[in-house]
């Protein structure tokens, strides 16, 4: 899934040139390290992208490899579920000869270093999934008290897959207090909206959960098979309801199972995550690109441009400063308070109801 704007990583994430197309945290972006990360598990012709239409053109230059006909545009932004929908109706499109077959879903923005680790786990629900009618997600560790991720609290484990448990409920974005007890208590994973599952099992929830949506899948199916499916496929996505997968689905479903991942595992979601993948100075300072800290503690400086290609940026040079963010563009500076990174998508709400989209 890569059809978010990314806008908590604004100003670097714009419409045209959002996050999962950035090289944020190494030299390729992130949609590229994620399908590289799927390698070992698929086939490069059975990868598929699900994204806006405004951004196909942009996702096929960046994923060569990946044939362009696996470039699924969206007809509009709708969220997780109405993706899912689409993906649901095109694999039935694609793989007609095959109807069950099983599908991993991942997002384009998330940061995964132990990709041997990652490929065993997304092995053993697999196995899972092809043998059991569940809906499978990939549960991690908390590491901290997270308020800005969802949690899953873990039941009792399937006797033939002893590492994957069944999920006892989903929780939502907690509060501080919340969160630390989550963290102690144990049975309590961070949800990191990752699933495998059959097409079969995802469409009988959306008929059981979502059955407006499942409805639209013989429609959007049969969009696919025509020569050119732009007019009807955007006809029939239209009826389709904004909500999240893990709301209109996962929260209610009773088949959910969870694996708790062996691999490290970031949800680049917003500034303060550059602290955790970046290296940082004895001060807890994070500088990438041009810039200089002097006698400044727990910030974050990003200096350079959407592409990391080399440009003409003025020098930052931060003095006395802590705990804030500055981000530097051609022509926009974010600076902020570090604990309330969350807020960007504030600061694009804002630009947007002024009428500066040329900055968006």
């Amino acid at each position: 899934m890569a059809g978010g704007a990314g806008e908590r990583f604004w100003p670097l994430s714009r419409q045209r040139y959002p996050k999962q197309l950035l090289k944020i945290a190494g030299n390729r972006s992130m949609l590229t390290e994620a399908a590289r990360r799927v390698e070992g598990l698929v086939n490069r012709e059975d990868i598929f992208v699900v994204t806006g239409n405004l951004l196909r053109d942009a996702i096929i230059a960046e994923t060569s490899g990946i044939p362009a006909e696996n470039i699924i545009g969206e007809p509009e932004g709708k969220n997780t579920a109405a993706c899912l929908t689409l993906a649901c109706a095109f694999l039935s499109q694609r793989y007609e000869s095959e109807p069950d077959v099983c599908m991993i879903v991942l997002t384009a923005d998330h940061f995964i270093r132990d990709v041997d680790s990652f490929t065993r786990d997304a092995t053993r629900l697999f196995e899972c999934a092809e043998n059991h009618d569940v809906l499978a997600t990939f549960g991690i560790t908390p590491t901290r008290p997270e308020t800005g991720y969802g949690y899953i609290e873990t039941g009792k484990t399937i006797i033939d897959h002893p590492q994957v448990m069944r999920v006892a409920s989903f929780r939502e974005k907690p509060n501080l207090e919340t969160a630390i007890e989550f963290q102690r208590g144990g049975n309590f994973l961070w949800n990191s909206g990752m699933f495998v599952w059959r097409n079969s099992v995802l469409r009988a929830a959306f008929k059981q959960h979502l059955p407006d949506m499942e409805a639209q899948i013989p429609a959007l199916t049969a969009a696919y098979k025509l020569p050119s499916p732009d007019e009807a496929l955007a006809e029939a996505f239209a009826p389709l309801q904004k909500i999240s997968i893990d709301v209109g689905i996962m929260e209610r479903t009773h088949n959910a199972v969870v694996l708790r991942a062996s691999f490290d595992w970031d949800d680049v979601g917003t500034w303060a995550s550059l602290g955790r993948l970046l290296s940082s100075d004895i001060e807890n300072n994070v500088q990438f690109g041009n810039a200089a800290l002097v006698e400044c503690s727990n910030c974050i400086v990003y200096n350079a441009d959407s592409t990391q290609q080399e440009t003409h940026l003025p020098l930052v040079v931060g003095f006395g400063l802590e705990d804030l963010v500055v981000v530097q563009m051609h022509d926009a500076v974010l600076v902020m308070p570090r604990d309330r990174v969350q807020r960007v998508k504030d600061i694009v709400a804002h630009l947007r109801d002024s009428g500066r989209e040329e900055y968006l």
